[in-house]
C-alpha cells in the first residue's frame, strides 16, 4: 500500500514537471553596457531603468540604475532588455499629428432621448 502511494506521487510529480516545461523557457543573457528596464518591487510597474554592469551569478545582474547611479543586484526575470525608444512620461504628444494645428476633436456619439418618454426635439 505504501509502494503504490509511493509511485502515484513520483507519477504525479512528473506530471506536474512535464506540464510546467511545456511553456517554460530560458531568458536570453544580457550583456554588460546593455540598457534594460527594471521591474519596480513594490508595485510591479517596469518604470525603472539602468545599465548592466556584470553577471555575478547566473541570472542575477549587478545594474547601474540611471537618476540615482546606485548600483543593485537584480534577477533576470526582473530585468527586460530597454527598447530604443524615449523613457516613459516624456514623450511629446503623438508623431501623426501637424504642427500648428490643433488636435481634431474625438468623435462624440450621437445622443437620442428614449422613445419610450414620448420627448420630441
Amino acid at each position: 500500500m505504501l509502494r503504490e502511494r509511493e509511485r502515484a506521487m513520483d507519477l504525479s510529480a512528473a506530471n506536474a514537471s512535464l506540464s510546467h516545461n511545456q511553456s517554460a523557457h530560458d531568458l536570453t543573457p544580457l550583456e554588460p553596457g546593455q540598457r534594460a528596464r527594471i521591474q519596480n518591487p513594490e508595485n510591479g510597474r517596469w518604470d525603472r531603468s539602468g545599465t548592466i554592469m556584470e553577471q555575478t551569478v547566473p541570472r542575477q545582474y549587478l545594474i547601474r540604475l540611471d537618476g540615482s547611479g546606485r548600483a543593485t543586484h537584480r534577477n533576470r526575470r526582473h530585468l527586460r532588455p530597454a527598447n530604443n525608444q524615449s523613457p516613459a512620461g516624456t514623450r511629446q504628444g503623438s508623431t501623426n499629428s501637424v504642427p500648428g494645428r490643433p488636435p481634431s476633436p474625438r468623435p462624440q456619439r450621437i445622443k437620442r432621448a428614449p422613445r419610450r418618454l414620448g420627448i420630441t426635439t
